[in-house]
């Protein structure tokens, strides 16, 4: 009985000895965790590489930035890259507020992942320090500079107080609003209905003559105006307040 035991238990043990010896010959056996932990790429190379190419991309845009990725989906598992990450904005992306990026490998397995991420970029901006009316002239005390975040500034600011300073506001402005360009413009030399000096110069004549602005002007800017003696109507450049030169 003993015997009998013995070789009928031999077909079984044989092919399955021979079947796992294959396998580890082959490398075919289960990997360990480490094994498989070394087969795929890092998420920390992922993430460390989209933030590197943000902070390369802003670094000179000015003021301070600061640079945050979101963290990947900690189950994904990407093939381990032969070579370093190759890292670039995504379409339609911006280098301000929420953007995203496209973080690819080459080899040996191709593969390509975006990553969410955000740029806030701080600078010192100019507000409203006192209540501004409509169409004052901006002093050095109605405005101050703050440090703040930019990102969701779209409309743009100013960083320089002489930029504002001396400037006419196209409306009221309240204390703590960041000064755009659509709030401020040059100040008016000229208004509609004023009567002006009209001036043209040919050679070494110069003539002038009493006219009436149709339009509104700042320094520079080019209005209709009218001639009062002959009632033509003409286009001239603000020089002056109250002085509009008519080209010959």
């Amino acid at each position: 009985m003993v015997k009998q035991r013995r070789l009928s238990n031999q077909p079984q043990a044989w092919p399955t000895r021979l079947a796992i010896g294959l396998l580890i010959c082959l490398g075919l056996g289960a990997a360990s965790p480490l094994q498989a932990e070394q087969q795929h790429e890092p998420l920390e190379n992922i993430m460390r590489s989209a933030r590197t190419f943000l902070h390369r991309a802003t670094a000179d845009q000015g003021g301070e930035t600061r640079i945050s990725v979101d963290a990947t989906d900690s189950r994904l598992r990407l093939r381990r890259c032969e070579k370093d990450l190759s890292v670039e904005l995504a379409p339609g992306a911006k280098l301000i507020g929420n953007t995203t990026v496209n973080v690819r490998c080459a080899a040996p397995v191709p593969w390509s992942i975006f990553v969410t991420g955000r740029v806030e970029r701080y600078d010192s901006v100019v507000i409203v320090a006192q209540p501004i009316s409509r169409q004052q002239i901006i002093q050095p005390s109605h405005v101050r500079l703050e440090h703040r975040q930019t990102a969701d500034l779209f409309s743009g600011y100013y960083n320089d107080l002489g930029q504002v300073v001396g400037m006419q506001s196209r409306r009221a402005l309240t204390p703590g609003q960041v000064i755009i360009d659509a709030h401020i413009a040059p100040p008016l030399m000229v208004e509609r209905g004023q009567l002006v000096t009209l001036i043209s110069t040919a050679g070494r004549l110069t003539v002038s003559a009493q006219g009436e602005a149709l339009e509104n002007g700042h320094e520079g800017a080019r209005i209709r105006v009218r001639n009062r003696a002959s009632r033509r109507e003409l286009e001239g450049i603000v020089e002056a307040p109250g002085i509009v030169r008519i080209p010959l």
